[in-house]
């Protein structure tokens, strides 16, 4: 008998683990903003949570959003994120770190014009309210009258955007148009990748169904998942 033969009886069944659920956010929703605030939700950054006194990552401002990405990309990968690139003058590539570490840390925004309107700086919530219209979301940030996008601008704290570095090899300036968001929830994507391949290794092996293979917790899963991958 093969020591596998023992697991044909499923576990327990319990609530999906943090890998699960980070996988079923990442399948579920079909925008970037949407899958920004599942995995956030998934993961639950408690301490980014806990700065802006929220309970739910889709009030957080947009800026802390973004960290919270950073963190979430490092604990579920092991490693900082990083983006590379190849240098327009010597053709050498360039990597940059995008860790938590190496970004400045958030501090809450918010502008008061002279008319005496204030503009905070938006949050997930406000993102996916108002989709692409600049205006309203300008009006849903705004308390009192007289905001303007340039105000908007001032207060939005998020990672996307021009990126300044220098190229390693040959000195040269490089100025990157860098979207955090993208790249930390493509990088998260090869998380999910692997836990479906786990999926269908279990399956295959022991005949589990998907809500079992879920509750599974991520370390007692990727081992089950190795030792049948090895015919252990």
């Amino acid at each position: 008998m093969r020591a596998g033969e023992s697991l044909k009886v499923p576990p327990e069944v319990t609530p999906r683990g943090r890998t699960a659920t980070l996988a079923a956010a990442l399948d579920e929703a079909p925008t970037l903003l949407e899958q920004a605030v599942g995995v956030l939700r998934a993961w639950s950054p408690s301490r980014d949570l806990a700065a802006a006194g929220v309970d739910d990552a889709a009030d957080l401002p947009i800026g802390l959003a973004d960290r919270a990405l950073l963190t979430l990309h490092e604990e579920a990968l092991g490693m900082p994120l990083e983006f590379t690139v190849t240098c327009d003058h010597c053709g050498e590539p360039v990597t940059l770190p995008l860790g938590r570490a190496e970004v400045p840390e958030h501090h809450p925004r918010s502008v008061r014009t002279a008319s005496g309107a204030e503009v905070r700086e938006p949050t997930l919530r406000d993102l996916l309210a108002t989709g692409t219209d600049p205006a309203a979301l300008l009006l849903r940030c705004s308390t009192g009258e007289g905001g303007t996008l340039a105000d908007l601008a001032r207060v939005e704290g998020s990672l996307s955007g021009p990126l300044h570095a220098d190229c390693v090899s040959c000195g040269a300036h490089l100025v990157l148009d860098v979207d955090v968001v993208a790249l930390a929830l493509r990088a998260l994507g090869t998380v999910s990748a692997e836990f479906d391949l786990d999926v269908h290794v279990l399956a295959s092996q022991y005949g589990w169904d998907l809500a079992v293979i879920e509750s599974l917790p991520d370390h007692r899963r990727r081992r089950l998942a190795s030792l049948a991958r090895s015919g252990q």
